[in-house]
């Protein structure tokens, strides 16, 4: 994967880029410009199952900002954290008028820590691609997949996530021999109240099984075990979290030479998702260069204050100076809403 995206950006800077900073979150300075079509020059506002709620493009002074790959919400659904694939937590509060995404407020970074209070370090240790937040024990919790140490790492807020030491969450025996770079790049939480019981669920971004599918699992609880996800059309799978329905709802990227990045959403029917299982769902969305995407990685699932499923999308611009780091929003419409998944 990063190799195709190396030969198309043409240009990747060193995922250590950037200037060390000290343990604990600082203000980050970051600007913003505001998307307001999706479709590039057309004021289209659905898109297969989804409604456009807008974008927005970040920069900032700070070398090390970027490369995010994992995004998740407080129950607010306002309040976000984020994650750099460089070993680096990114939180903010996002800042919406009228339903649609204009801005990012109190933004903060800060260097993940390993078990001994250090930063992450070398890219090979600091390769986080998947978040999802939780609450334990009345604390604020993180469960973040690397993709390259291909492990499972639970942050306990202390105070906050980053000054949290990360403990090792056990695996199936299964989830072993995985492709390093391809690994566990996905984590969702499973419905507390569903067959899965709140398991951490994993899926691969392109370690393959025997039959060439997705090898994924469930971490744990009375259906813990290994699964499949059915690759359809050289998609990656880049993210993933549960609807309200109990689908998964996942984020995928293929890269096409010359003609660049394609994205799109494939929902899976929660009730499908079992050991041994080979699992499938019809595409919600797909998008292309003719859109404002780019390296799309991260997903979020959040219900707002108008009760509204709302989907939010995080790129990764590899620190490169031809990428975008792009957050994307849409309002999830419902189960086979849209008139066509495609958006052209």
């Amino acid at each position: 994967m990063k190799r195709a995206l190396a030969a198309l950006c043409a240009m990747i800077l060193a995922g250590s880029a950037g200037i060390a900073l000290a343990a604990g979150f600082a203000p980050e300075p970051t600007r913003t410009t505001r998307i307001e079509n999706f479709l590039i020059g057309r004021n289209q506002a659905r898109f297969g199952e989804f409604e456009f709620a807008g974008g927005l493009t970040l920069n900032s002074t700070n070398r090390a900002f970027g490369g995010l790959s994992g995004i998740d919400f407080r129950p607010d659904g306002q309040s976000f954290v984020a994650i750099s694939d460089t070993g680096y937590w990114f939180r903010g509060t996002l800042v919406r008028e009228g339903g649609r995404l204009v801005g990012i407020a109190d933004a903060e970074w800060a260097p993940m820590l390993n078990s001994k209070g250090k930063p992450l370090g070398v890219k090979r240790n600091a390769d986080a691609e998947g978040l999802r937040l939780t609450t334990i024990d009345g604390r604020e919790a993180a469960y973040v997949s690397f993709e390259q140490t291909n492990d499972l790492r639970l942050y306990r807020a202390n105070p906050d996530l980053s000054l949290a030491k990360p403990e090792s969450v056990k695996l199936p025996r299964s989830a072993t021999g995985l492709v390093k770079n391809s690994g566990l790049e996905m984590v969702a939480l499973a419905p507390a109240d569903g067959p899965l019981a709140g398991s951490p669920v994993l899926v691969s971004e392109r370690s393959l099984d025997k039959k060439g599918n997705h090898r994924s699992w469930i971490v744990r609880g009375p259906l813990a075990g290994a699964f499949s996800v059915k690759r359809r059309d050289d998609f990656d799978v880049t993210d993933g979290a549960f609807l309200p329905n109990g689908d998964l709802l996942l984020l995928e990227r293929r890269v096409i030479m010359p003609f660049g990045v394609g994205m799109r959403m494939r929902r899976i029917p929660g009730d499908t998702i079992r050991p041994g299982a080979l699992v499938d769902g019809p595409i919600a969305m797909e998008a292309d260069m003719l859109n404002q995407i780019d390296n799309m990685e991260g997903l979020a699932v959040t219900t707002d204050e108008a009760g509204r499923t709302r989907i939010t999308l995080v790129s990764d611009d590899n620190l490169s100076v031809l990428q975008r780091t792009l957050i994307l929003e849409f309002i999830w419409q419902g189960p086979g809403s849209g008139a066509g998944a495609a958006v052209n």
